[in-house]
């Protein structure tokens, strides 16, 4: 019965939504295992050549609602698969969604010294704000002017700003 019930809300979701949860199942299982084998700039790496593959998917009319369906993936997974993720996972995962969207989104890195302890975490902005966790939260972390890029590829290509 809870698979015919999980099947049916599956079905219900809509075909955008549909392909943004099988992209987030099987990413929850590359990255970490990414992370492991490759480690963490090849596996940035091999998210960013990926996402570059958006044959079916043009840039989105409403970035808010391409967000929302990503975030919306993440939370259906995380609710239904019982997944546990690390934060730098979550991140990389709503990331790569989004980019492989069109949605021009940062991945970030803060640290914050606690209790004689060093702690980090990761989310993702678009635009300076925080998608995926509370601005309140990231307020007490110490972040780079700079979004976070592990991906020593993408870190050889002469950055073009706009003056």
């Amino acid at each position: 019965m809870i698979i015919l019930r999980k099947l049916r809300g599956f079905v219900s979701l809509g075909s955008e939504r549909r392909r943004l949860l099988v992209e987030a199942l099987l990413l929850t299982t590359f990255i970490p295992a990414g992370f492991r084998f490759l480690g963490v700039a090849r596996t940035q790496t091999c998210l960013r050549r990926w996402a570059s593959l958006r044959r079916n998917h043009p840039p989105p009319a409403n970035f808010q609602s391409a967000i929302r369906n990503a975030l919306l993936a993440q939370s259906i997974l995380k609710r239904n698969w019982r997944t546990e993720q690390t934060c730098l996972s979550r991140s990389f995962l709503l990331w790569a969604m989004l980019l492989r969207r069109g949605v021009d989104t940062n991945l970030r890195v803060g640290f914050r010294k606690r209790d004689e302890t060093l702690e980090g975490h990761a989310w993702v902005e678009h635009n300076g704000v925080p998608l995926n966790e509370d601005p309140s939260v990231v307020r007490t972390y110490w972040v780079s002017g700079e979004p976070t890029s592990f991906d020593f590829e993408a870190a050889k290509k002469p950055v073009v700003r706009n003056t």
